[in-house]
């Protein structure tokens, strides 16, 4: 079934090519690279001699009681450089030079492209934690548009799975189109800043995922909440104002700073977001040398205000294909145990935690540029969604403290 010709993807994958050893941040350094069983087969038989004899000292077995088929050994990375054993001087790949892109592991073949199959039609997108990705997709002042290319079909490409919308028994999944159309719509609707934007879309997701608990899913119920969100957002006053929602700046410095703070020891070995969380902290520790007796929250706020917001007021559009990036990469509003408003959270989180590093590194830096924003979001995403550390643990803290509604995040959301 799954071998349509055309897959929908982001305009900025069409522009998307591996700039291999130009990269500031090489995918095949410092990353544990998955091998399967069929690759490892194919590589440790090829004629070439050399290039056997290169990959199998530079691979090893995972331990026979987890191995698999699928995660049946992993590359060796240097122990100085973190570089994969099979790059050559350039940093280039000694396989895909010699043989071609079909015999590399999946992983390789495929990174970093996320795929999925919806409705039998392949869906492509980029991971932010590749530079050129990032820089193609967050950079472009348009709005985020998509089109049709062609499907990836080799036999190596790493699909990270399929869905049916079309369910037996109405679900929230039978409006699937409906709801990921809306969430995307409200993302880019740009007659509103891009926080108040977030803080609707979690205003729609808690409505929606009310109506699931109830098992309230029929055609007028979903797309009734959607109608009469739309007319909320062009007609009621209340929605419309900023102003409406409440900002407490000590609860969200705090509480996101706590979240950091406690993470420290997982930045593993990210030089480039070890960096960032650096100039975040030197930022802050400013304070202490300032003059104005302003305590440490009023300061964040101070820097907020005068360095922060003036490039983001510019900039907006970055979170706003991160987001749309988001929501079409994770199959919003896709979700094995129907706890849509979880995914929402997540989107969430990495919004607030970008923004508070952001602000840090803008009282170091004195302002910010397109350059650190990207390194930030690659590096960002590098170890928090190929780890799930980050995320995992504000999602617990979050729950923890009964901070999940949408009462306590448009407090992290707004400043």
């Amino acid at each position: 079934m799954m071998s349509s010709s055309a897959a929908l993807v982001p305009k900025y994958m069409l522009d998307f090519k591996c700039i291999g050893s130009e990269c500031e941040d090489s995918c095949c350094i410092g990353w544990k690279v998955q091998i399967d069983k069929t690759t490892y087969t194919n590589l440790t038989s090829v004629s070439q001699k050399t290039l056997r004899d290169s990959f199998k000292s530079g691979i090893e077995k995972v331990e026979a009681s987890s191995r698999t088929n699928e995660q049946f050994a992993l590359m060796k990375m240097d122990g100085k450089t973190g570089c994969c054993s099979m790059l050559d001087e350039q940093k280039l790949c000694t396989i895909q030079a010699s043989l071609g892109e079909r015999y590399l592991a999946p992983i390789c073949a495929t990174y970093p492209r996320n795929i999925f199959w919806v409705n039998n039609e392949q869906e492509i997108s980029a991971v932010m934690s590749c530079p050129e990705a990032a820089r193609l997709a967050l950079l472009n002042p348009e709005k985020m548009e998509f089109t049709h290319t062609e499907a990836i079909l080799q036999k190596n490409a790493q699909s990270k799975g399929e869905i049916i919308t079309d369910q037996g028994n109405p679900t929230f999944m039978n409006f699937f189109w409906d709801i990921r159309i809306f969430a995307i719509e409200i993302i880019q609707n740009r007659n509103y800043s891009f926080p108040h934007r977030l803080i609707i879309m979690g205003l729609f997701c808690e409505q929606l995922q009310r109506l699931i608990n109830q098992k309230q899913e029929s055609e007028s119920d979903i797309k009734g909440l959607i109608e009469n969100f739309k007319e909320m957002i062009n007609n009621n006053a209340e929605l419309q104002d900023y102003g409406t929602f409440p900002q407490d700046h000590e609860f969200q410095f705090i509480t996101l700073n706590n979240i950091i703070s406690k993470n420290l020891g997982n930045i593993g070995s990210n030089a480039r977001f070890a960096s960032c969380v650096q100039d975040y902290l030197d930022g802050l520790n400013e304070h202490k040398d300032t003059d104005d007796k302003l305590d440490l929250v009023d300061f964040y706020q101070k820097g907020y205000l005068s360095y922060y917001k003036p490039f983001m007021d510019e900039y907006e559009y970055i979170f706003e294909n991160y987001a749309v990036n988001f929501i079409y990469s994770h199959l919003f509003p896709k979700s094995e145990s129907g706890n849509v408003y979880k995914i929402y959270i997540i989107l969430v989180s990495h919004y607030v935690l970008l923004k508070l590093l952001l602000i840090g590194m803008s009282i170091k830096h004195k302002g910010l540029t397109t350059d650190k924003v990207i390194k930030l979001i690659q590096s960002f995403t590098k170890t928090s969604e190929h780890t799930n550390v980050y995320v995992k643990n504000i999602i617990e803290f979050l729950t923890e403290k009964q901070y999940s509604s949408m009462g306590h995040l448009s407090l992290l959301i707004k400043n």
